[in-house]
């Protein structure tokens, strides 16, 4: 009777994975947010002006805790990271964008994740021209910024693969850049890198009011947790907060 015993030790010894906001709240005493349901739909846009489905109702929410963790400011940015790639990170981007979009606030959603640029194929726009283009100074802000088929929503793609990108986001134009933007918007929305992989997220900490951490079900490993907790008792991540993704 005791094998059986000792294999579901093993198991739960090896078993390193993140199922529940248990295991999270177990690593970490950052704010745990939200979370987002499974569904069946293939899109990665969940929110349209009447939707009322779960999942829109959970970003509403979404919404909702991060105006509460900011203080419910007028203006407002939110860097979007996670560990690594396949997480949910730029899906949670656009919804979280979306959803303060159609709350009648001017809102930008830029994506900085240079590396790997996903965000332009969502809104059917072309990504041939975007941050990067803006930052080696080759184009205008109005030159970058394109329109979406949301009210209030604008969004700069991330151009290009640059050779250098983390130093491109380390440069006086993307100071220059957030500067403007936060002139001329209400709500800013980062898609920034996977923070376990590269340091760009890192860099562009020092833009956002507050840090959403994606974690997937049953994907993100409990050691990568760890790696971003230890940045935030240590100061090198302020105002982190987690949204579980079972999709």
């Amino acid at each position: 009777c005791g094998a059986p015993l000792v294999i579901i030790y093993l198991q739960e010894l090896f078993d390193n994975y993140i199922y529940d906001k248990d295991d999270i709240k177990a690593i970490t005493e950052a704010p745990y947010i939200g979370e987002l349901p499974t569904d069946e739909s293939t899109s990665n846009f969940r929110l349209r002006k009447d939707s009322k489905t779960v999942m829109a109702e959970m970003f509403r929410l979404l919404r909702t805790n991060l105006n509460y963790l900011t203080g419910s400011r007028e203006k407002d940015v939110f860097l979007i990271t996670s560990s690594i790639s396949g997480e949910g990170k730029t899906f949670c981007s656009i919804n979280i964008a979306s959803v303060f979009a159609l709350s009648k606030k001017k809102t930008i959603l830029l994506g900085l994740d240079l590396r790997k640029p996903k965000i332009f194929g969502d809104f059917d726009i072309k990504n041939d021209i975007g941050v990067v283009n803006y930052l080696i100074k080759d184009a205008s802000l109005e030159e970058v910024t394109q329109k979406t088929s949301i009210p209030n929503l604008d969004v700069i793609t991330s151009g290009p693969v640059p050779p250098n990108p983390s130093e491109l986001l380390m440069n006086e134009q993307m100071d220059q850049l957030m500067a403007v933007l936060k002139e001329k918007y209400d709500y800013i929305i980062l898609d920034s890198p996977p923070l376990g992989l590269v340091t760009d997220a890192i860099q562009l900490v020092k833009h956002s009011d507050a840090n959403i951490y994606v974690i997937r079900q049953n994907y993100t490993q409990k050691g990568m947790l760890s790696f971003i907790n230890e940045k935030y008792q240590n100061g090198e991540v302020k105002n982190i907060s987690f949204v579980l993704n079972y999709f």
